[in-house]
């Protein structure tokens, strides 16, 4: 996906911007996302900060930031203005959180860029990934970012042509005001568009294009049972 793709003007930092422009795609901008901490030097926090928080390692930490009780930050990291953390998330390795972005409970968020606004909801990975202005990633869904033969991974680019990325870890570019539902899976090397909505429950990969609606179907069989009566309010271990 073109890094031009990725934001609009005024969604994002102009220095961030600046910086995506350089780059031929968003995975190209992903390759280089060390040179985003290149002069980070011990911790800056800005923030209000709760307790039991962990941080380690060079860190930011941006006005108007808050880091809920019992997250823990392994730096390099950058968490920007006005960024919401909620509790035992886990932030780590080169994860870039741009202003007003908001992670929930029990997240882990590892070596991605998630640009301004982006909303990562609770129980979810998101490693190895682009994350446009205003992106949603639902609760429970894990944006997987290794093959299982641990081989190099391969995205579809503009013409939808395989493509190397030089990385044994990806995980997906994710276009601006994009949504990803509760629940879904999205293989290594999933490009999404923007203003594209996955359906709950979806296990997708491949390429796809701005302004879509993917669903998944599924049948349910509804039959009827027999009642049986369960035991209430005990547990194996206890005596019978």
């Amino acid at each position: 996906m073109q890094v031009t793709k990725l934001f609009q003007t005024g969604e994002i930092n102009p220095k961030m911007e600046e910086w995506l422009l350089k780059f031929k795609d968003a995975v190209d901008a992903l390759n280089h996302i060390e040179e985003l901490f290149a002069n980070m030097q011990g911790q800056e926090i800005l923030g209000e900060i709760d307790e039991f928080v962990s941080i380690t390692g060079p860190v930011y930490i941006g006005k108007g930031a808050k880091i809920h009780s019992n997250v823990t930050i392994e730096g390099p990291a950058y968490i920007g203005e006005n960024v919401d953390v909620r509790s035992h998330t886990l932030i780590r390795n080169h994860a870039y959180l741009a202003d007003d972005c908001v992670v929930g409970h029990g997240a882990d968020i590892k070596r991605s860029i998630c640009l301004n606004g982006a909303k990562i909801q609770i129980n979810t990975f998101t490693g190895d990934s682009v994350l446009g202005a205003a992106a949603r990633i639902g609760s429970g869904a894990v944006l997987s970012n290794r093959k299982f033969n641990q081989t190099e991974v391969y995205y579809k680019n503009e013409n939808r042509e395989n493509t190397p990325s030089n990385r044994g870890h990806m995980g997906c570019v994710i276009g601006r005001h994009s949504r990803i539902g509760a629940n879904c899976v999205v293989s290594p090397g999933t490009m999404i568009g923007e203003h594209t909505w996955i359906g709950s429950g979806c296990v997708i990969g491949g390429k796809y294009d701005d302004n879509m609606f993917v669903t998944v179907k599924q049948e349910l069989e509804v039959r009827p049972k027999d009642i049986v009566e369960l035991e209430s309010g005990k547990g194996e271990w206890e005596p019978a």
